[in-house]
């Protein structure tokens, strides 16, 4: 075959790994990430009327309401 690889690492590279955890963690913790995260997920009409409706679904299979539901940080605006 072509080239010969040493580093076979089987199903994920840990160094690899090792520097997109790392890279993640300076994003959140940075002004920039903070307001991505402050904005949340950019969700569609279309897509919103479909997690609302897979929402009401699972609720109403649901044998109560969980208590981390009714906390205030998971109740939405």
């Amino acid at each position: 075959m072509g080239s010969d690889q040493t580093n076979n690492h089987g199903e994920g590279n840990p160094e690899a790994a090792a520097r997109f955890n790392e890279a993640e963690r300076t994003f959140v913790s940075s002004p920039k990430g903070a307001a991505v995260i402050k904005a949340g997920p950019k969700v569609s009409p279309q897509e919103q009327a479909e997690l609302d409706e897979a929402e009401r679904e699972g609720r109403a299979r649901a044998k109560g309401e969980s208590p981390a539901a009714e906390a205030d940080t998971f109740k939405r605006p």
